[in-house]
């Protein structure tokens, strides 16, 4: 029989497989006149921490985005590792 894996927190079993200033990528919408796309972004990961959305405590991944001067904190479980080469 499987057993379930059981976290305290929405996203905690994706928190090892990051390390604080690795390459990241993350989904973002690209808004166009005629369309809305559906694009890859690429940053440096700041941090991990633990928020609250909507009641739920879950983990929230903090992202300097390239070109960006200011951060983003997302979902950990929105955040992939990135697929850039050197």
């Amino acid at each position: 029989m499987l057993e379930k894996l059981k976290n305290d927190l929405f996203g905690a079993s994706q928190e090892h497989k990051f390390k604080v200033g690795e390459i990241v990528m993350y989904g973002a919408w690209e808004l166009k006149p005629e369309c809305v796309d559906r694009i890859h972004k690429y940053g440096v990961l700041l941090g991990i921490s633990d928020g609250i959305v909507d009641r739920r405590t879950i983990k929230i991944a903090e992202i300097l985005p390239f070109g960006e001067i200011k951060s983003i904190k997302i979902s950990l479980i929105l955040v992939k590792k990135s697929d850039l080469e050197d």
